[in-house]
Parts: structure tokens; C-alpha cells; sequence
């Protein structure tokens, strides 16, 4: 996986600038096209994720949501179903949240969010996820407050929750 090649982006994120192994992206910190799906039960639960160990980037760390970098000229929502599929096993209709932009220390990306409405059943590669739960959102702040979660996830997940 670390091998796989993925677009460069300039820092505003508009013009693709090259493309480079998903393993010089991470060491170096460069931008590049992302994509990321809340995922919901019928009933509003958000279902969490721990991400594997054996993760390039936030391993063991709890996510609140899927998804990854796109492919070379993959089309955002196409990437998002590809995510969605390889991580929960899932596929279902997705709700376009909108665009955003994360300026972190360990990634640096431009993307698109979506969110979908599943019950499962949710199927997890091991080399992904290690464990997962439906967590309500009445119970979201003291999850939040109890475990280590991505940043990113908390800076752009929680505001499309509440």
C-alpha cells in the first residue's frame, strides 16, 4: 500500500503538481486528494473505528470515519465507495457533505466528505481496522473524551454531527 502512486497537490489544492509513492506523501508531508464517509445506523449511531497497528498513520488511534487517498485520477465520490467497500464491506448510497482542507502535522489533504446511512453487517480487513462499535450520538463527548481520535476526524466529523 505504501507504494501505491497518488496525485501532489499544490498547497491551495487546485493544480495537481506530480505524483509520488503514498510512502514519500506521508514522509514528507505532501498534499494530496482525499476522501472520507461518515458512516450512520438507521437509528443516528456513528459507527468508530480503531484503526489497525500495523497503520502508516494513526495506528491504534480511533477514527469516525472511512476512507483514504484517491487514486491517480480517481473521481472523489468513486474514491469514497472504493474506501467505503474496502473498510466496512458496505455499499450503500452516500450523501455529499461538502469539500474541506486538513493542514495536519502527520497529512495534508484536500477532499471531499460524504456520509452514508448503514446496519451492516460491517466486514473490517484486520490490516485497516482492529475494532469498531456503533457509538450513539448522545454518547459521542464521552467517547470522545475516553479514547484518542484522529484530529482530523475530530475537526471534521464532529461539526457535521451535532
Amino acid at each position: 500500500m505504501d507504494d501505491e502512486i497518488v496525485e501532489v497537490l499544490d498547497a491551495d489544492g487546485s493544480t495537481i503538481t506530480g505524483l509520488a509513492r503514498r510512502s514519500r506523501v506521508w514522509s514528507e508531508n505532501l498534499w494530496h486528494r482525499t476522501a472520507y464517509v461518515i458512516v450512520r445506523s438507521s437509528d443516528g449511531a456513528i459507527l468508530v473505528h480503531q484503526r489497525a497497528l500495523a497503520k502508516t498513520l494513526g495506528a491504534g488511534v480511533w477514527d469516525l470515519g472511512f476512507g483514504g487517498a484517491c487514486d491517480v485520477g480517481e473521481d472523489w465520490r468513486d474514491a469514497a465507495e472504493r474506501e467505503l467497500r474496502e473498510e466496512t464491506g458496505i455499499t450503500t448510497p452516500l450523501r455529499e457533505l461538502g469539500p474541506y482542507r486538513w493542514d495536519g502535522a502527520e497529512s495534508r489533504e484536500v477532499g471531499v466528505l460524504y456520509d452514508a446511512i448503514s446496519d451492516g453487517p460491517f466486514v473490517h480487513p484486520s490490516d485497516e481496522v482492529a475494532a469498531s462499535r456503533l457509538v450513539p450520538l448522545t454518547s459521542l463527548a464521552a467517547f470522545l473524551g475516553e479514547h484518542a481520535v484522529l484530529d482530523s476526524a475530530r475537526a471534521l466529523v464532529v461539526p457535521h454531527l451535532r
